[in-house]
This record gives structure tokens, C-alpha cells and sequence, in this order.
């Protein structure tokens, strides 16, 4: 990266919208935070970076929901609930019973659909440039659009973009990856249309448990038939009729705060699925007539800020299934915490310690409002990715319904402080949790 010199710029930044509630970044915690805090009266602008809501459960394509429940229990009550019965519902219209499985361009459309009957105005193509901030409250948000840069003003800020931007741009304290720097490797999920499903399921590859596919990826390392050792492929999975989906496969290295590991991140990965479509074809049952037709339109993050709390989540809580008086949900996922590494000793280490400390049924962590609250900044909220949280627990608390449940919360906070005038580490926990639903029976 050349950096030869600094420059100096200055322009008088227009701030077009005021609101009480800003929130950067529609993922699935920017979804649910918006409408949740609209939901509750308070004025609401949403702004997104690509040209869609959702982040790693649409524009990267990620296949399947992790757990949703536990004891015949919803854990994600409330948002996450409205999702998964709407997804449900445009699932059977076209005669297709979708599971636990994302159908992305439904996904998308049900998150806008909401938005919109909420009230909240939605900003896509608009990307966080930098904060005006002073005292620790977050004054005005600079964005930069296809109209020029602009200002935002807010009551109140959520930060629900994932890698924790505005709450960094505005002075907070971080971490990021492990103690030597190292990161969970990031995935481009592959969109796959052809293939035959019954031989799939029926030819010992279908299950990442079955030991013809390790076979399989071990004797094409060895060959160079493909170039990385990336043992963790964890399936192709049905979410349409015609249409199925890939987890894999794996880079590493990427730092998910820099454009150029980014940018190298997914043309490699993109090379990577060329590779597998080839290998999949000659070696996988079913995939003889297949072909890749899509893939994420950015690439799967696991991994990068996880913003420093009031109260940091630990692998400790995790452990001891603690649970907290300032909860705000609980949740139930092992730490799938990938190895920084390839090979298959890594990964086969990973699953022992996944299913190691996987929790029975009706076991579950609590998830304590202050692990929402930057330190050092009074008037910004984290959800979703983000969130206060070793790296440990954030392996578990990172996936899709977890961020229903922080986002569901991060919005009900917010549009309480905006409405009081309060700051939303000052607010009585018990005012937020009596407006989130207690999770009620649901069947997977």
C-alpha cells in the first residue's frame, strides 16, 4: 500500500437527514434494530453500503440459519420469528419446505417488506466516511453517496455494520482476531443449479461427517488438482427446488477492515470455486451435470472488530451457562470458531471442541445488555457481529439468529434513550426486556 504523503480536505458537508435513530449497516442485526426501534415510535434511518438488506445472510449467500431453538423453544423471539414464518410462508408457494435453509432473494425481499411497513427510511449505496464526535456522543455521521458526501444527525447511534466502524471512527476501543492477530478464514459461498439431489444424499458425500469426501479432498491436495488443504466442507444444501447452496470455501488471512485483503480475498476465492466446480463435477455423486451459476456478491466474514463493552461475554459464561440480571435474550451455539489455518489435523480439532462443548437441549448463555454498550461512548449502541464479546464467544454469538436477538434489543434501547432523552446505558434494563417477547414454542 503506497501512502507517499497526507492531504488535507475540507468542504462544507450538507447534513440532509435528522433523526432519532441512525443505524449503519442493514444486516440482519440492522434490520431487526430498524424496525424494532420504529416499531416503538422513534424516527429511523437504516443506511447500507451494497444495494441490499441483509449482509451475510443474503449478499454473501450464506445457506442455513443456525439454531433457532433449543427445548422446543424460539430462542430469536420477536424479529426473528416474523422472519423465519415469512420465510416459511414464500417458501411454500412455490411447494418447497426451506427449513433452516436461506433463500436469499426471499430473504431480502421480507427484510425490505418489513422495513418498509415500519416506517423506517432506508438508505442503500451509502457508506460510513466518518463521525463528528465530542465527549463521547456521536454528534453527526458523514456518508459518502452516489449524491456526494452528507451528514447525519441522530438521538442515537446503532452500530450494526459488522466490523464495528462507526463505534472505532468515533474513539471506541477494540479487539480483533486473536492474541497472534489471526483470523477465521472468510468463504464465498457457491450458488450451484443442476444438481441431482437424490444422489447427492445417496453417494457418502452429502454430510461433512462422511469420510468419502475427506478422502476425496485429501487425494486431490496431494494431486494439485486442487491448490489449498480446506478440509471444512460442511455441504451443498437445497434452498429452493432448483437451486443449491455451498459453505465453503475457505481463505485466510483476510482482514475484513482493509480493501486490499478484501479485494485479494475474493478474487482468490472466486479462482477457488473454478477449481471446485471441476473437482465437484468428476469426483462428487450428483454433480456431473452441475454448474456454479452465482456466488456472495461480497465475501462471508466470520471475523474482525469485536467492539470493548461495559461488560465483555466470556468463554467463561459460555461454560458455566451463566446468565445475567440485564439480559436481553439468551442463545445456545458451540463456538464454531474456524481454524486460522489449513489442514485437516486444524479442522478435525475444531470439531472435537465444537462437539465437546456443545450444550444439551434447553441449555442456553445469557446475553447482558452491556455487552451493547461501547465503552466511552454515551449515545451508540453495537449489535450483530460486533458486540463486547471474546473471541471465543463471539464464534458463537456472530451468526444470524444471535444478531436478531442483540438487533431486536439494540433497537428497543434506542428508541427508548431518544424518546427520554437518556442516555442508553442510564435506562432500567426491565423497560427494554418487558418489550421483548419471552420466547414461545416453535418447531424446527
Amino acid at each position: 500500500m503506497e501512502n507517499c504523503k497526507t492531504i488535507r480536505y475540507a468542504c462544507d458537508i450538507p447534513v440532509r437527514y435528522r433523526a432519532d435513530v441512525c443505524v449503519v449497516g442493514a444486516g440482519p442485526a440492522g434490520c431487526a434494530a430498524a424496525t424494532c426501534a420504529a416499531e416503538q415510535g422513534a424516527k429511523v434511518l437504516l443506511t447500507e453500503s451494497s444495494a441490499m438488506s441483509g449482509g451475510m445472510s443474503t449478499a454473501a449467500r450464506v445457506p442455513m440459519f443456525m439454531p433457532v431453538a433449543t427445548g422446543g423453544k424460539l430462542l430469536c423471539e420477536g424479529y426473528g420469528r416474523r422472519i423465519l414464518t415469512g420465510l416459511r410462508k414464500m417458501s411454500a408457494e412455490i411447494g418447497f419446505d426451506c427449513g433452516k435453509r436461506i433463500n436469499a432473494e426471499h430473504l431480502r425481499f421480507l427484510y425490505e417488506e418489513i422495513l418498509e411497513s415500519a416506517g423506517v427510511k432506508l438508505l442503500y449505496y451509502t457508506t460510513l466516511a466518518a463521525t463528528v464526535t465530542e465527549a463521547g456522543t456521536v454528534r453527526q455521521a458523514v456518508f459518502a453517496a452516489p449524491g456526494g458526501l452528507f451528514a447525519v444527525e441522530a438521538k442515537i447511534f446503532i452500530d450494526a455494520s459488522g466490523d464495528g466502524t462507526l463505534a472505532v471512527r468515533s474513539g471506541a476501543a477494540f479487539e480483533n482476531g486473536g492474541a497472534n492477530g489471526e483470523v477465521m478464514p472468510a468463504t464465498l459461498c457457491p450458488v450451484w443449479a443442476g444438481v441431482d439431489l437424490a444422489a447427492y444424499q445417496a453417494g457418502g458425500c452429502f454430510s461433512h461427517n462422511d469420510e468419502k469426501m475427506p478422502a476425496l479432498l485429501e487425494e486431490a491436495f496431494r494431486s494439485g488438482e486442487l491448490p489449498q488443504e480446506d478440509y471444512h466442507h460442511t455441504g451443498v444444501f437445497s434452498v429452493s427446488p432448483n437451486i443449491m447452496v455451498g459453505n465453503f470455501s475457505h481463505v485466510f488471512d483476510i482482514d475484513a477492515t482493509n480493501e486490499e485483503s478484501l479485494t485479494a480475498g475474493i478474487c482468490k476465492n472466486r479462482k477457488l470455486l473454478r477449481d471446485y466446480e471441476k473437482f465437484y463435477r468428476r469426483h462428487v455423486p450428483g454433480f456431473a451435470d452441475a454448474e456454479i451459476v452465482g456466488s456472495g456478491s461480497v465475501l462471508g466474514v466470520r471475523e474482525s472488530r469485536r467492539i470493548m463493552g461495559d461488560y465483555q461475554l466470556s468463554r467463561e459464561d459460555y461454560r458455566a451457562r451463566r446468565h445475567f440480571d440485564d439480559e436481553i435474550g439468551e442463545y445456545n451455539f458451540p463456538a464454531d470458531l474456524h481454524p486460522p489455518r489449513p489442514g485437516r489435523e486444524e479442522i478435525l480439532e475444531h470439531k472435537r471442541i465444537f462437539r465437546k462443548e456443545r450444550y444439551a437441549p434447553g441449555e442456553t448463555y445469557g446475553i447482558p445488555y452491556r455487552i451493547l454498550l461501547p465503552k466511552g461512548l454515551d449515545n451508540v449502541l453495537t449489535c450483530g457481529r460486533c458486540v463486547s464479546a471474546d473471541r471465543y464467544v463471539h464464534a458463537s454469538i456472530r451468526v444470524i439468529p444471535a444478531c436478531y436477538i442483540t438487533g431486536q434489543a439494540a433497537g428497543i434501547a434506542a428508541a427508548l434513550a431518544a424518546d427520554r432523552g437518556a442516555v442508553p446505558r442510564e435506562l432500567p434494563v426491565g423497560d427494554i426486556r418487558s418489550r421483548i417477547p419471552s420466547p414461545e414454542a416453535w418447531q424446527d
